[in-house]
């Protein structure tokens, strides 16, 4: 499976860790107990851990596309960890659009970056 996903409720934090080429299956895999997580708490962080990246299959990209804009009111707080040069450019420029506070961090980060997404709102 190219895409590992966990949830904590007492922080309502979800983590998903990628690695390798992300097919339909596994977005699917991952998505959907992300909408019950979400549905179940209304508010929610998420940590996106990229270890590898060998692309997605084009089918994920319009399901993607509508989960975002119909989820991204509801998640506070995304922290993007990967040590891929061009993940954290990408991340920071799409931060610019969106009400989610985003914020980037090395793999050997990852510890700071579940402290970072347990700031509060405000």
């Amino acid at each position: 499976m190219t895409i590992r996903y966990e949830e904590d409720d007492a922080t309502r934090t979800a983590t998903i860790t990628v690695s390798g080429k992300v097919t339909e299956e596994d977005y699917r895999a991952a998505v959907e107990p992300m909408q019950k997580f979400i549905d179940k708490h209304g508010k929610v962080r998420f940590i996106e851990v990229i270890e590898t990246f060998r692309g997605f299959d084009p089918s994920v990209i319009w399901p993607g596309m509508k989960f975002d804009w119909k989820n991204l009111p509801h998640i506070t707080h995304v922290a993007v960890v990967s040590d891929l040069g061009w993940i954290g450019p990408l991340s920071k420029t799409a931060g610019y659009f969106m009400s989610t506070k985003l914020r980037t961090f090395g793999l050997d980060e990852l510890e700071e970056a579940r402290k970072w997404v347990q700031e509060d709102d405000a």
